[in-house]
């Protein structure tokens, strides 16, 4: 990623100190000074692949990973590992001298844990490199069979209907926490969207900021000049990538786009986030399994990817902790000359849209979304579920209750937002 970057920050003012791990008893400081070792590296890095035949040549420098952090050591400047971001990701390093694991903005260090294990494992260096993190993709697309046979029986008959969007909106915001037995079951179930409020009305709850009309009249907006694109930053594999194909099918049957832009992400991150290899897989092990409602969905999924009204890019900027309105400058006039609707889907990418150049920043809760996402270069649609301590564009009084019901409604995901900003003015 060698292009130059554009910055065009929101119009909040004043912008607050960039996030960090460093204060005890925070989600970010748990995150770095435990999580990243005990539940990332040991349990899942360490433990899926401890006898994979690539294993032993990585685990040097598995091993340094480990032991920098544990330490709290200064970042260090990437190698040259054949990466086509390493130029890029060592200038963001030197934006931050000196900063540690736990001292380095939060977004920063995240995300430079999974560029390092990418580096440990040789990523770059051939076509057949390892995902580290195929085991868990894997058990979290097998453990959804089912679900995603009912759904795909429930809602195929809804798919191009114009009047279903809020649905699926619902559906991928949802992503994983989708528990079918909010689902009414009994005859003709499929045939109408009304069979579907059930689910609708029990989110609303959960739901602390809902933008869900503005985004249903753009999507008419869309649908009467023929078909737009849209551009669906992913997050999860498994279940919710399912669930954000469904979305992205629904928008191409009912002709809000004619195009949906996969935004994945570059290198295996965080865990379960989706790669291009990943679509193509869960599509393909869809279309051949045992559930004959989820293969006939994703037949039309792969008819969609051969057509090319499903296409991936995985451009390096969707897995560096560049805020969203620092963005190479080709990418960005991309967006900003092509896309009808860039849907951000997960926490991290959420954060993102709040970040500043090496981190994420603690707005006020209810600081409007669409000032702080003021830079957007095209109509921005956030679908979260909070995972982590900040947050924007809330309603004083909604925040309050989900505090008064839940102590931990920051970062347990059972509660969301869909947030929707306007294109930047200036674009």
């Amino acid at each position: 990623m060698k292009s130059s970057l554009t910055t065009v920050e929101p119009r909040f003012a004043p912008m607050p100190a960039p996030l960090r791990s460093d204060v005890p008893g925070t989600w970010a400081y748990d995150t770095m000074s435990r999580r990243v070792v005990e539940e990332i590296l040991d349990r899942v890095v360490y433990g899926d692949n401890g006898d994979a035949p690539w294993f032993g040549a990585a685990k040097p420098a598995l091993d340094a990973l480990r032991a920098e952090i544990l330490a709290a050591a200064p970042l260090a400047p990437l190698a040259d590992d054949g990466g086509d971001d390493v130029e890029a990701w060592n200038a963001l390093l030197a934006e931050a001298p000196g900063e540690t694991w736990l001292s380095a903005p939060w977004l920063l260090s995240e995300f430079y844990l999974y560029r390092r294990v990418a580096a440990a494992t040789a990523w770059f260096a051939s076509a057949n490199a390892p995902d580290v993190f195929d085991k868990s993709k894997a058990a979290g697309l097998a453990s959804a069979g089912a679900t995603l046979d009912a759904l795909g029986e429930r809602c195929a008959a809804l798919l191009a209907d114009p009047g279903s969007s809020a649905l699926f909106l619902s559906i991928a915001l949802w992503g994983n926490r989708m528990d079918l037995s909010l689902w009414p079951a009994g005859a003709n179930v499929a045939a109408s969207a009304e069979a579907f409020d059930g689910v609708l009305d029990a989110s609303q709850k959960q739901l602390l900021a809902d933008d869900t009309p503005a985004v249903l009249e753009l999507l008419d907006q869309m649908r009467a000049k023929g078909g737009g694109v849209v551009d669906l930053v992913v997050d999860n594999a498994g279940f919710e990538l399912c669930t954000d194909l469904l979305l992205a099918e629904h928008l191409v049957a009912s002709g809000a786009a004619k195009t949906v832009r996969f935004r994945v992400k570059h290198h295996p991150t965080f865990v379960s986030d989706a790669l291009e290899k990943d679509v193509d897989g869960h599509i393909a092990s869809l279309a051949s399994g045992s559930f004959p409602a989820a293969a006939r969905v994703a037949e039309a999924w792969r008819e969609r990817r051969a057509s090319g009204a499903f296409a991936c890019f995985a451009e390096p900027y969707w897995a560096m902790p560049y805020a969203l309105w620092r963005m190479p400058s080709a990418l960005r006039d991309e967006l900003a000359s092509t896309s009808d609707l860039i849907v951000v889907k997960g926490d991290a990418n959420y954060r993102r849209a709040r970040a500043c150049a090496l981190g994420d920043r603690p707005w006020p809760l209810d600081a409007p979304f669409a000032e702080v996402c003021s830079y957007a270069p095209a109509p921005l649609l956030c679908l979260r579920t909070l995972k982590a301590e900040l947050g924007c564009g809330m309603a004083p009084e909604k925040t309050a209750a989900a505090a008064a019901d839940d102590a931990t409604w920051l970062t347990d995901g059972k509660w969301g937002v869909v947030h929707l900003a306007p294109k930047c003015a200036a674009e």
